[in-house]
């Protein structure tokens, strides 16, 4: 087993959620708020701060805008190559911070919520389907009866995008067998 790499993973929530951009070439897409009052010494920059709405963020990950000096909090919790050094191989590392992020960061909540749109049926309510749904676009399967029951019920008590949240924090959407 081997989990995917930062910019699969990132790609991946995109690919399910809907809102990936498939746009060949063009050049790369700042996913930060940049601020450079003197250009001579580091820029301030901000991913916190970036609307996780604005169109750039859904470029695929090839397309980023990358700060050798200043990395991607999101990113690099995954993983991704410190981009001031050569990297001849990547790190990985499965740590409770990654899981923490795949649950709490403002990217995967915000997607969780548009995969939670994508996979509501229009004018009923149907929490199966939507399970269902959720599965086949993350995992590519449907789920077993047990996973269905407990997450209909999570479903009922937490929302459609907690649920999301959770298929995107699964082992089966991270790792690769």
């Amino acid at each position: 087993r081997r989990r995917l790499d930062a910019e699969s993973i990132r790609d991946s929530v995109l690919q399910a959620s809907g809102k990936l951009d498939l746009t060949m070439g063009g050049p790369p897409v700042k996913q930060f708020d940049y601020r450079d009052p003197n250009p001579s010494v580091t820029p301030l920059i901000s991913y916190d701060t970036f609307d996780v709405e604005n169109p750039a963020n859904y470029r695929r990950s090839v397309y980023r805008w990358i700060f050798r000096t200043v990395p991607d909090p999101f990113m690099e919790v995954l993983d991704s190559p410190d981009s001031s050094q050569l990297a001849p191989s990547r790190t990985v590392s499965t740590t409770a911070l990654q899981a923490l992020t795949l649950w709490n960061d403002a990217f995967i909540l915000s997607q969780s919520r548009h995969l939670a749109a994508r996979v509501a049926r229009k004018g009923e309510a149907d929490l199966k389907v939507e399970v269902e749904n959720a599965y086949h676009l993350v995992l590519g399967r449907l789920p077993t009866q047990e996973e269905s029951r407990e997450l209909i019920a999570y479903a009922a008590k937490h929302g459609m995008t907690n649920v999301c949240r959770l298929i995107f924090n699964t082992n089966e959407f991270i790792f690769v067998n």
